[in-house]
């Protein structure tokens, strides 16, 4: 899934269940910077600004990496962990032409996407929603990543695409994309819907948040998922298939003005720099082009509140990625252990 699913949709089925409009935000806006955190970053306490020798007083782990290259334990600590969580290899809708089955193959619904959601909903009250808004992603993610590992394998291959078999890389974009249709070869049922798999999600995440909500607040809101399908699907608006995403501004702007408690388009720097003061050096070091490849003075980062930095929405964050990554290696061990992969656990 992507930005329309993790941050629209979920600040929808948030605020549908009982959270709070700011409350609805944080898990939302959590749940989608699952994907934009790429970078780590080591931040330097304010003492030693404009010394040459920087004292770092934090670092952050990253939940998403755009570099396949790196090294299997690397990749083995993010992929599954937060995008291709392991499910039932022996599920119905893994069923395939060739019949092969694999550990660590994705499934909707399962066990380990209910036990990380439900560990995050009795997490400590500081995490607890940038926790859920995590372990919203990767349980949502079950449903579209579905026959799909986080990891290098032959498993992941559709038809002769030269593409590196990780992922979903040779499914392209086509399983994150909203009211799509598409072709998986693999499978013995070979039609996509992405409506019918998004829905389907939808309801088993509504279902989660109202039962939370029940346990806290003692407020029942199941009642309302039938006028929520409605409302979703007139969102998703028409269905569509082939190579290139389609009516993705009309849904936006359905987005925008049916959710106005998000505050508008979501926007992957506004957490950090509220709480962090980046001294550019030169060009401004970014994910992508230049900034990268021809800045060779790194820029430095500082906290712009430092003794109240534990407050701020980005640490918050950070420190939420870290308790899901150890919840999550701890529950998946034995699956690794079986194909002879040991990570320790932070």
């Amino acid at each position: 899934m992507d930005t329309e699913f993790h941050y629209w949709l979920t600040g929808l089925i948030a605020k549908r269940a009982g959270f709070t409009d700011q409350e609805s935000h944080t898990i939302a806006y959590a749940s989608e910077y699952v994907d934009e955190n790429d970078i780590t970053y080591y931040i330097n306490t304010d003492s030693s600004r404009g010394k040459s020798k920087k004292q770092v007083s934090y670092s952050n782990y990253i939940s998403q990496t755009m570099d396949i290259l790196k090294p299997k334990s690397e990749l083995m600590r993010v992929y599954p962990i937060f995008h291709f969580l392991p499910g039932d290899p022996m599920a119905e809708t893994a069923y395939r032409r060739d019949g092969m089955m694999h550990l660590l193959n994705t499934t909707p619904n399962s066990q380990n996407a209910n036990e990380l959601l439900d560990a995050a909903f009795k997490s400590g009250n500081d995490a607890r929603l940038y926790r859920i808004g995590i372990a919203t992603h990767a349980y949502v993610d079950t449903w579209a990543h579905q026959n799909f590992v986080g990891w290098y394998d032959y498993f992941n291959r559709i038809g002769m695409d030269p593409k590196p078999n990780i992922g979903h890389a040779d499914g392209e974009r086509h399983p994150d994309w909203v009211s799509h249709n598409w072709e998986d070869e693999r499978l013995v049922e070979s039609y996509v819907s992405n409506r019918t798999r998004f829905i389907d999600a939808a309801e088993a995440l509504f279902n989660k948040y109202c039962h939370y909500i029940k346990v806290e607040q003692g407020l029942d809101n199941s009642g309302g998922w039938q006028a929520l399908e409605q409302e979703l699907i007139d969102l998703m608006g028409p269905t569509y298939s082939g190579s290139n995403i389609r009516y993705r501004e009309r849904r936006l702007d359905g987005y925008r003005k049916q959710i106005p408690w998000l505050g508008g388009d979501f926007d992957e720097r506004s957490w950090f720099d509220a709480a962090i003061d980046t001294d550019v050096r030169g060009l401004r070091d970014s994910k992508n082009g230049i900034g990268v490849k021809f800045n060779f003075i790194r820029d430095e980062y500082y906290w712009r509140d430092e003794p109240n930095r534990t407050d701020s929405d980005w640490y918050k964050f950070q420190e939420a990625v870290k308790e899901h990554e150890k919840t999550a290696l701890t529950m998946l061990s034995e699956t690794f252990s079986k194909m002879g992969i040991v990570l320790a656990v932070s």
